[in-house]
């Protein structure tokens, strides 16, 4: 059985929504076809629970004196106990590996201290309706950081080669969790989108706390002008950046960009390079409406990633990731890949399921929760 554990080096101190969770023993591939391909241990998290370390960055608002939004700095590690297992499997010794591959995938995420700060803030600017639930670290992101970095180790899958020289779309970035570390692991160019504008700021925030200062792009003119976004200032992160890590340079592009899914007309009109290998996203097939949108994003990122080929005169195939929890609405699953098929004409979508058990670092009083990790591949 393996195991894996995400340590959490600095971990929030307020409580966290409940979600439901439940155990089962074993990790489930499953075909498009329904058959079960094989069965594998869960990879599981442990976290090691603390505190945020502060940072001197704050995103400024209309009731910032009196509702002030800091944010904070927490460092997560993927991988660990994921590298030990490659080690043994390769019949290697101890020390014959680098510090550096043992020690797992280490990054920072920049966040603010809680959702329910948010929500409280939102509340005072008279925008109730606005979401706060960025502003989360969730379980699906854990997963598919996991699923990025282990999965070539645990499953037989592509591991960080999904990503790596790819050009990668993510939907629902919040603070960047996944984004920044699809560039970590070797992506050439990362566009980070979201709905909220604050959590574009966060996203940009990450990349450059973990190295990505020189190739990452200002925000897009929409989030700019929005108040508070305008005063990104890298310098302020000087005291977070992690320095010590391995090459970031690899990827020649992060960027993060506002993106209503239900406005993609309205978005590709200011968007000339919509091009995409890869899209990745968590919890974004929860309701029915959602499902064309996003299909129709989908399918877009990867018809103009298909002329890029043709002109480069190269052929790979199209990945979509999505972490989900797997009992939810598998009807909008369903008919997600009947839009791409026909949209696509194309029939053969292969698709497997991964079912992973974590815990998440950043929620401490959550047990652990199974979240199913969907690779659609489009040729």
């Amino acid at each position: 059985m393996a195991f894996t554990s995400a340590t959490l080096r600095f971990a929030p101190p307020l409580p966290r929504r409940r979600r439901s969770s439940f155990s089962r023993r074993h990790c489930l591939s499953i075909s498009n076809s329904g058959v079960a391909q094989h069965d594998h241990a869960y990879l599981r998290h442990r976290s090691t629970p603390g505190e945020y370390a502060p940072t001197n960055l704050t995103l400024k608002h209309a009731c910032s004196d009196h509702y002030p939004l800091d944010l904070f700095q927490a460092v997560l590690s993927f991988g660990r106990d994921g590298k030990e297992l490659r080690r043994r499997e390769q019949n290697t010794v101890a020390g014959e590996k680098d510090d550096e591959e043992e020690d797992g995938v280490e990054m920072s995420v920049i966040l603010p201290e809680s959702e329910e700060t948010v929500a409280n803030i939102f509340s005072a600017l008279g925008k109730p309706d606005d979401d706060p639930h960025w502003a989360d670290v969730w379980h699906g992101g854990i997963a598919l950081n996991e699923y990025l970095v282990l999965a070539d180790v645990a499953h037989g899958g592509g591991g960080g080669s999904l990503v790596r020289g790819k050009r990668v779309l993510e939907l629902g970035c919040g603070v960047g969790l996944t984004g920044v570390l699809c560039a970590m692991e070797g992506a050439k160019k990362v566009t980070m989108t979201d709905r909220e504008p604050f959590a574009c700021y966060c996203a940009v925030a990450s990349a450059i706390a973990n190295g990505f200062g020189t190739v990452t792009k200002a925000l897009d003119e929409d989030a700019s002008v929005v108040d508070g976004l305008a005063q990104m200032d890298v310098g302020l992160l000087e005291n977070v950046v992690d320095r010590s890590s391995r090459s970031r340079q690899k990827c020649e592009c992060v960027e993060a960009k506002i993106m209503d899914w239900f406005k993609l007309d309205e978005y590709l009109k200011k968007e000339d390079d919509f091009a995409y290998d890869v899209v990745i996203a968590c919890d974004c097939l929860y309701c029915e409406e959602a499902v064309e949108a996003v299909a129709s994003i989908v399918f877009e990122a990867f018809s103009r990633g298909r002329r890029r080929q043709q002109e480069q005169d190269v052929s790979s195939p199209f990945t979509f990731l999505l972490a989900d929890p797997p009992s939810r609405f598998p009807q909008n699953h369903a008919k997600f890949l009947e839009i791409m098929q026909e949209k696509s004409g194309v029939n053969d979508v292969k698709r497997k399921d991964t079912l992973l058990a974590v815990r998440n670092p950043c929620q401490e009083d959550e047990g652990e929760i199974v979240v199913k990790i969907c690779e659609y591949t489009f040729r």
